[in-house]
């Protein structure tokens, strides 16, 4: 959606009236919305359709940091609730969309060079594996709503922290921001148990060693450390890929387990401290740990979040 409003808004008009697959768009008529969508960007025009949807929204922001969108709106709607100010919210909702699968957009990303082959039998992510070639584009939608208690009930979810960090970096490198993600790595992980990790691992050569080798050394004194990475299983999801990548630590601390990762069959080397690779589903041996989860995005911007729960 957030890439391709207009487009879909314009099929789902011309399907509307009758027009016949293929049908060009009549200039004298344009489709509803369509303006709307234009003048307000993908950002804007997602946050227009909430406030509709949402008549008790008292107030709406929109965070863009490429690839770290959804995180980083999760740390600025933690922040919202943890502040000291008069009218301070008791919920936060926090939304994310990505990404229109339309052939101009998978192949702006095939001319970066971050897609695996577009191939029916090589388009596929391979996350952490010594066979990795790019990654698997994917459309989802994912919204996660915040919530401040005045205690953690057994089984509940607690954010425990969130992080940020921007820096300079090419706005289109295919390799960690490794100062930023250094910092946001050590914010959260450096005086916490650490049961599993959910890092950006997006497949592609460089990104992944790189990204790990970060966390070994955050993590070099603890115990081991399990990873899943969710783009092997779902394709990246750009902007929502954190987001997303947090729903599933909340459903692995629930169930007290991850999914298999199939893909990986090779895994790649791991830096000489607790991180582990595994494919097979692994128990959680300790329950009470968290799950830390990390994002980043083109032009530096790293974002993470950190979750456990109680027993």
């Amino acid at each position: 959606m957030s890439k391709g409003a207009v487009h879909a808004l314009t099929g789902a008009w011309l399907e509307s009236v009758g027009a016949p697959p293929g049908a060009a768009l009549p200039v004298s008529i344009p489709p509803r919305d369509a303006m709307r969508a234009v003048t307000l960007g993908p950002h804007g025009y997602v946050g227009y359709h909430l406030q509709q949807r949402l008549p008790g929204l008292r107030a709406m922001e929109l965070h863009v940091a490429a690839c770290a969108s959804g995180l980083t709106a999760l740390h600025q709607g933690r922040r919202r609730l943890l502040e000291e100010a008069p009218g301070r919210p008791d919920r936060v909702l926090v939304v994310s969309a990505e990404a229109a699968l339309l052939p101009a957009f998978v192949h702006s990303y095939r001319r970066l060079g971050v897609l695996s082959p577009l191939t029916r039998a090589g388009y596929r992510g391979r996350p952490l594996d010594r066979r990795r070639d790019g990654f698997m584009l994917a459309e989802i939608g994912v919204a996660v709503v915040l919530e401040r208690v005045s205690a953690i009930g057994n089984e509940q979810i607690e954010l425990l922290d969130t992080a940020a960090a921007s820096g300079t970096s090419g706005i289109v490198e295919a390799t960690p921001n490794v100062a930023a993600l250094t910092h946001v790595a050590k914010r959260m992980m450096a005086d916490r148990e650490i049961a599993m990790l959910h890092p950006h691992a997006t497949g592609t050569s460089q990104y992944d060693p790189e990204e790990l080798a970060i966390y070994g050394g955050v993590l070099a004194h603890g115990p081991p450390v399990d990873v899943y990475a969710s783009k092997g299983a779902l394709g990246h999801t750009l902007g929502a890929g954190g987001l997303v990548s947090l729903v599933l630590a909340c459903l692995c601390l629930k169930a007290g387990r991850r999914p298999e990762m199939p893909w990986l069959d090779e895994p790649i080397e791991t830096p000489g401290g607790p991180v582990r690779l595994s494919k097979a589903s692994e128990i959680d041996a300790r329950p009470d740990g968290c799950h830390a989860v990390f994002a980043a995005g083109f032009g530096g911007a790293v974002a993470g979040a950190v979750i456990g729960s109680r027993a």
